[in-house]
């Protein structure tokens, strides 16, 4: 079954009298949507009891729970791997407690690097992460490598499924298809995409229309924004003939519920 849900709260949400996440898988249910992702992007400041009521009312209304952990992680930085791994750590923690164990993981940067060394130093540190996640008694997670929408980010869709094998059992790629977009500059090859992501049984998608300039990303849009689009009937196409048991999430830029819900047709359409 391919689930379909937001990153965040939706502007309707709160229109509708809605004032925290615990109240979002009821919500969400009520849409006929399956998945949510809570962001930790600026900081993991969620506390296990609430954490403990959100799984709660996530498992009583069918609502899978997926995490975004920190933005500022850089496996690039080996200089800052503990700090790194204290950020993953505590994110898997909160992330058990809601009964998920996907956590969307941002690889790193370049920063002054080369990106050879960049990327060498990524997979050093994601080993490392891997094997101390082991001693610490992790199991039942998946770490999700997010291909990014910049040039000087670490995660073109290439790297990600290189990082990936390192790990079948605990690493996924999360292919946001706004990021690639953006790195393609609009010229993005769906097929070869969906032909790469083959050899992997579940993927988390991140699906969403994203502005981009000679840099890259600039700023995330919605569906309705057509100008820096993409082709959602061959996603979809595409999307149905994976497995099934793949995670779409949509980070439109404020009605990423609503959002998800055009997703949510859009692909039953195709069936």
């Amino acid at each position: 079954m391919v689930r379909f849900g937001p990153a965040g709260n939706d502007i309707k949400f709160y229109a509708d009298g809605n004032q925290s996440s615990v109240d979002a898988p009821r919500w969400l249910a009520g849409m006929g949507l399956n998945a949510y992702e809570i962001s930790f992007g600026r900081g993991i400041r969620m506390t296990d009891k609430t954490a403990q009521v959100i799984g709660a009312q996530a498992a009583t209304h069918g609502v899978k729970i997926s995490v975004h952990a920190p933005y500022y992680i850089n496996l690039a930085n080996t200089e800052n791997l503990e700090k790194n791994y204290h950020y993953i750590k505590r994110s898997l923690e909160l992330l058990a407690i809601m009964g998920g164990n996907r956590l969307v993981v941002h690889t790193g940067c370049q920063m002054q690097m080369t990106r050879e060394v960049a990327l060498a130093n990524c997979r050093q540190s994601l080993q490392i992460v891997l094997q101390r996640l082991k001693d610490d008694g992790f199991n039942d997670y998946w770490l999700c490598l997010e291909t990014m929408g910049k040039y000087t980010q670490i995660g073109n869709l290439d790297e990600i499924c290189d990082l990936c094998a390192l790990d079948p059992q605990h690493l996924m790629p999360t292919v946001d298809l706004g990021h690639m977009n953006c790195l393609a500059q609009g010229n993005m090859n769906l097929e070869h995409v969906f032909k790469q992501l083959e050899k992997f049984p579940q993927v988390h998608f991140h699906v969403s229309f994203i502005e981009y300039g000679i840099k890259g990303e600039i700023r995330h849009l919605t569906l309705a924004d057509k100008q820096y689009g993409f082709d959602l009937e061959v996603v979809m196409q595409l999307l149905h003939k994976r497995p099934g048991d793949d995670v779409v999430i949509s980070e439109s830029d404020s009605i990423m519920a609503q959002d998800s819900v055009k997703l949510r047709d859009f692909y039953l359409q195709q069936n």
